[in-house]
């Protein structure tokens, strides 16, 4: 909140506390769902991530590392029957700043940095079954660590409503460093991580398909709906396009109950969240 953008961005909505501000405050898709109760953040994360989307996302670009900049592009595919009406936007954010503020914080991670082009972004509209691909140019301050930088992509619902919830449809991050290194002649791949279990739903098992620069260290935790790890599934890429097999069976080797589930991909290239059914 004590950065230009983050701050903006934070009061363009009406405040969650009967039209003011407090802290802390957990808050999302612009609704208050809670004061000061940590506890039952995660839950309540939790349960918003189980809510069926319409939305993917596909992320890539390039960054040129000697003069700092590059494009970002977002794909967003339209699963549903009707069209779709939402605002697209980039953030750049960054992690681990050390910057004292009155509130006595020192650390700040997932700081907005900046928005592209602007807080609200720009609408699009999605045929139904169909997709559209957005793009914007972007650049990393000098004053920023561009290895802990990222750009988040978000497609938010147009309509404020009432209890000042404006709907993220589908969100999406990438590290800056894995957009591709553009210099001059010397292009090197360009990897957009993108995270798909198969079968899902899955009945006796699914894998975990994935693309990782070979020697790349990845982890993919899975948790139920409480929160709870169910899985740790962790190895070095071999080849480009790697494959991970989950048999269903937890830490202890018992079969896990059906249901929904959240799975975490966490790697030096990028992380990804989603979601694993099983009957």
């Amino acid at each position: 909140m004590y950065l230009y953008e983050a701050y903006q961005r934070w009061h363009a909505y009406p405040g969650p506390a009967n039209g003011t501000y407090t802290h802390p405050w957990l808050w999302y898709d612009g609704n208050p769902h809670g004061g000061s109760s940590y506890s039952t953040w995660p839950t309540k994360i939790t349960t918003r991530m189980n809510v069926p989307t319409p939305v993917r996302i596909r992320m890539w670009g390039n960054y040129d590392a000697t003069h700092r900049n590059g494009i970002v592009y977002a794909r967003f595919y339209n699963d549903s029957s009707t069209a779709i009406t939402a605002n697209a936007l980039f953030v750049i954010t960054q992690d681990s700043i050390y910057l004292p503020t009155p509130n006595g914080d020192v650390w700040h991670n997932h700081v907005a940095r900046k928005y592209i082009p602007f807080v609200v972004g720009e609408q699009l509209m999605i045929p139904a079954g169909d997709s559209v691909t957005y793009s914007q140019p972007y650049s990393i301050d000098t004053l920023w660590n561009v290895n802990q930088c990222e750009i988040v992509t978000m497609l938010q619902d147009t309509i404020l409503m009432q209890d000042s919830t404006k709907q993220i449809l589908q969100g999406g991050s990438i590290k800056v460093v894995s957009l591709g290194i553009d210099e001059g002649k010397n292009n090197l791949p360009i990897y957009s991580v993108k995270v798909k279990p198969y079968p899902n739903p899955g009945i006796n098992g699914t894998r975990f398909a994935f693309s990782l620069p070979i020697g790349t260290a990845y982890q993919i935790n899975v948790f139920d709906v409480s929160g709870r790890n169910a899985k740790v599934l962790k190895g070095i890429a071999s080849s480009s396009n790697e494959q991970v097999l989950w048999n269903f069976r937890d830490e202890r080797d018992n079969r896990v109950n059906s249901g929904v589930y959240i799975y975490q991909f966490q790697s030096s290239v990028t992380n990804a969240f989603g979601k694993l059914i099983i009957k």
